[in-house]
């Protein structure tokens, strides 16, 4: 293999590991392709996994291509296609399960895969996850009562299904074909989506029953009706003018990309699935750095956008509709950019995502960045206010890979009026780092300020006053750059890994600042100018509150009219001078 690599290109592509038999083992992307596989043919650590490629292959093979876009694009169809072994991503082959009526005397509802054929002539679907199609077929089961059984086997007595009215017993005779016949286009509806039709229908169906004393029917019927509102009211219905489509949104922070895709068919949400990007692993950096600018510009989602959905199709064809938040620059699939309506729905149906972090590389590229041992243990402070409003301060506790949550903290900020995002930290490191002092708290290896170099300054100050030795870097946000304690600028997004564990600790702070903070201002808010008046309850307030829903009104009145509704002559006088206080 090596010396086949002297006729390799130095261009961009695909290449190809193969065994003995000709089976790919691995497929990879390069933006040198003769740089890329001299990396791979030189291995020489057996825990890596170029080292583990090499030796399990025989032979190698290339496609040269125009650009990264394409090498990318290429890469993804390639591993979809041969399935090799040592490539974890994009290579799942199997197919989305469908939902299918059956052709048979007494149909019922079953669950298959793409190839399976033969068995229904609509196949509704796909779901995604494959939870949401057994769901649905639980809820056809339990709202239409069709059978369960794989094959209907005439018998005396019903199952338990029956007596658990989850059928309506064919096999036994329970149900004429023409009532069966009624369940089964029920169902075929539900799953059209023509849910307001079959609404009107069962409405119709139960009046009729009622009519000609079918108790039991009827009870049936409404029972269905019940079940179906209950459905169609949570919002299983997307909106009409949307029958069949796919709705994929992306967003990318710092090199990582997250995103979701609804997938729609006959009006109904049938899935969900939340897709996540890693450009850190298993990508290589110097493919990395040609395809995603680091400095001004912003990452390139077109790309992301392309794989996405050309992976998300190599099963099945696009929908009517394919709406997205990005350009597909794949030509065959042609997206549109989302309507307002709809943006905030996918948006409300995002779920938060995790990143593998792999702690040999992050703690590698700290000892080589600061040439300093690894923190274990990393605490984050963070300042939240809303102009001077509710200021609070947070600290959250990293250690060992984990957030440790029991070791959380939040302080009310006592001492400082006013916006002084310094004066705010100072308070809160100093009665932190007390704790840390005499013992109560175990120490940090590593204290993150959220901020720049002034507070930097500001937790140097606290430490050193109290005599304490761990290490202090600061994140200014916007830059996304660390101030060390020792006087280093390090510029994050020039380090992948750096970058993801020190971004995830601020947010985290971050995110427990502002939680607080919002519920801090909130309690102000709903505070009586009445507090604190001993023999004023909860029962009295309510009284007031019926009588006078405007608190004004009582700095005009006297202490008997508040005596005349239940309030005692002196809690009365306390009430009106207090009002006259605050509104005269």
């Amino acid at each position: 293999m090596k010396e086949k690599l002297d006729k390799v290109p130095e261009l961009p592509g695909v290449y190809l590991f193969k065994d003995r038999s000709g089976k790919v083992l691995y497929v990879g992307k390069a933006k040198n392709l003769k740089s890329r596989l001299s990396t791979h043919l030189s291995a020489t650590n057996p825990n890596d996994k170029s080292y583990r490629i090499v030796r399990a292959s025989s032979d190698f093979d290339f496609i040269v291509v125009k650009n990264e876009r394409e090498a990318l694009a290429l890469e993804a169809e390639l591993i979809k296609k041969y399935l090799p072994p040592f490539n974890v991503l994009l290579k799942d082959d199997k197919s989305y399960p469908y939902l299918v009526i059956t052709e048979e005397e007494y149909p019922t509802v079953k669950l298959v895969r793409k190839r399976e054929g033969g068995i229904g002539r609509e196949k509704f679907g796909p779901f995604i996850p494959p939870k949401n199609a057994r769901r649905l077929k639980e809820l056809i089961h339990k709202v239409f009562k069709l059978r369960k059984c794989k094959e209907l086997k005439r018998r005396d007595k019903p199952c338990l299904e029956y007596y658990i009215e989850r059928c309506t017993a064919p096999c036994a005779g329970k149900v004429t074909k023409e009532d069966y016949r009624k369940q089964v286009r029920g169902a075929l509806s539900f799953l059209k989506g023509n849910v307001k039709e079959l609404i009107r229908e069962l409405h119709c169906e139960i009046e009729r029953a009622a009519e000609n004393l079918q108790f039991e029917r009827a009870a049936l019927l409404r029972d269905q009706l019940i079940a179906i509102k209950n459905v169609y009211e949570r919002g299983a219905l997307l909106f009409e003018e949307f029958p069949n489509a796919d709705f994929f949104y992306l967003e990318e922070k710092g090199g990582l990309f997250s995103g979701i895709k609804l997938t729609v068919r006959n009006g109904i949400l049938y899935g969900k699935e939340i897709f996540t990007f890693d450009p850190v692993d298993p990508w290589e950096e110097s493919l990395l750095e040609a395809l995603f600018n680091y400095g001004e510009e912003r990452l390139n989602v077109d790309v992301i956008g392309t794989i996405w959905l050309k992976n998300t199709y190599s099963e099945n064809p696009p929908p009517e509709k394919v709406v997205a938040n990005f350009t597909s620059l794949e030509p065959s699939i042609r997206t549109e950019l989302f309507p307002n309506e709809l943006l905030s729905l996918v948006k409300r149906n995002r779920e938060p995502v995790s990143y593998n972090l792999s702690l040999k590389a992050v703690s590698e590229e700290f000892e080589r960045v600061f040439l300093d041992s690894f923190p274990s243990r990393i605490e984050c402070f963070d300042i939240s206010t809303l102009q001077g409003r509710g200021t609070v301060g947070s600290c959250v506790v990293w250690e060992s890979g984990r957030f440790v949550k029991s070791n959380y903290r939040r302080y009310r900020v006592k001492t400082v009026k006013g916006v002084n995002d310094y004066a705010s930290m100072e308070e809160v490191l100093r009665r932190r780092f007390k704790r840390i002092k005499s013992g109560e708290v175990k120490p940090p290896d590593l204290a993150l300020i959220d901020g720049g170099v002034g507070q930097l300054n500001v937790a140097l100050k606290v430490r050193d006053e109290l005599g304490l030795n761990f290490r202090v870097f600061s994140l200014a946000k916007r830059e996304e750059t660390i101030f060390t304690d020792d006087g280093e600028v390090v510029p994050l997004k020039n380090y992948p890994h750096l970058f993801r564990l020190f971004t995830s600790i601020r947010d985290e702070a971050h995110r427990f600042a502002i939680s607080y903070n919002r519920k801090v201002r909130t309690k102000e808010m709903l505070k009586s100018p009445f507090d604190g008046i001993k023999g004023l309850g909860v029962k009295r307030r309510e009284l007031l509150n019926r009588f006078y829903p405007d608190p004004r009104e009582l700095a005009l009145i006297t202490p008997e009219e508040l005596v005349k509704i239940g309030i005692p002559m002196k809690v009365a006088k306390e009430v009106i001078e207090r009002a006259k206080e605050i509104f005269n």
